[in-house]
Formats: structure tokens, sequence, C-alpha cells
């Protein structure tokens, strides 16, 4: 039989790998497809199985030792990581998705729009946490707080639209502009 070939094929690489990082079940159905390759397949190593799937053979190993010390296969199945547990309670998030929607001006603060350095003022002053200006713009952030506007971007930034540079030789066309 002819071997066929996918059109496109970088396109749906990258499509079938978007959906692999986002889906905890398909990295999970993933990673039981190496190690049934790797089972099946005695002739390939963690070298050759990882080059064909897009993993570092170093990530296969792990998956083969993880499977190896538990003996069972639910030990490939992601893990919730949980991170640094943030320094504001949900009530407080809360509140403070309330506040950024009003401007700061009637809050007490000089500026027109919120930013990372009038929330961490706020926050410091209504909560007594001290939290950094790059850690507010990222809390703004998630808060649902930066749109184009409010970020001071303009129209055509944020339509994607490049302004066009002045042609000095036909001002009329400068105009249209």
């Amino acid at each position: 039989m002819k071997r066929l070939t996918v059109s496109r094929s970088e396109n749906i690489k990258e499509q079938i790998q978007l959906y692999f990082s986002g889906n905890d079940e398909a990295k999970y159905i993933h990673r039981l497809h190496a190690l049934l390759l790797f089972t099946e397949k005695e002739a390939e190593s963690c070298d050759s199985i990882g080059l064909l799937l897009g993993h570092s053979p170093r990530t296969i190993s792990n998956w083969i030792k993880r499977i190896n010390e538990s003996g069972n296969i639910e030990s490939l199945r992601s893990k919730k990581q949980s991170g640094r547990p943030s320094r504001l309670s949900e009530i407080q998030r809360q509140e403070l998705r309330s506040v950024i929607v009003e401007s700061p001006e009637k809050h007490g603060f000089t500026c027109n729009k919120w930013n990372g350095k009038s929330l961490s003022a706020y926050i410091t002053a209504h909560y007594g946490i001290i939290m950094r200006t790059r850690t507010c713009q990222r809390l703004f952030h998630q808060l649902g707080g930066i749109n184009h506007a409010q970020a001071g971007v303009s129209e055509e930034a944020q339509s994607g639209k490049k302004r066009k540079a002045p042609n000095p030789q036909n001002p009329i066309e400068n105009e249209k502009h």
C-alpha cells in the first residue's frame, strides 16, 4: 500500500500538541501511548520515542520509572500543582474585582486609570498586605482589569492595524489616514 501523506502536516501537528498541552486526560493517554510504543517495540529507545512524540528522552525515562515504581498506569496522570498560595483571600479578590472597574479617583488616587502601582498602594492601604508592582500587574490581569482602553492602547493597536507612514510626496493621501 502506498504511504499516505497529511496535507498541512506542521499545522496539524501543532494543533495536536496544543490539544495535549491543554487537556489532562489527553496528556495521560499520550503518555500511555508512549509507554505502549516502548513496550511493543524493543528496538525503540527513550531517545527515538521522545523524538517521535516531541519529548526529551529524560521525560520518557521518567514516565517509565514512574510506572516501574508504582506498578500502576495511574501514576502517569497529571497531579494538581498547588503553587504558592495567594496572599489575598477570595473575598478580598472579589472586592478588588469590583474596585478596579471604578475610577481610582473614587478611592483617593490621583491617577485616572488603575495600574500595578496604584493597585499595590490600594492593597497596602486597605488590607495591610504589601505586594510589589509587578505582582499587582499580574493580579490586575487575572481579575479581568486589563482591556485596551484601560491600558492606554490606541484603537488602531486594538484592531491590529498598522498606521501608515506619511508620504511627503502625496499630501492628499496623508489626509486619508
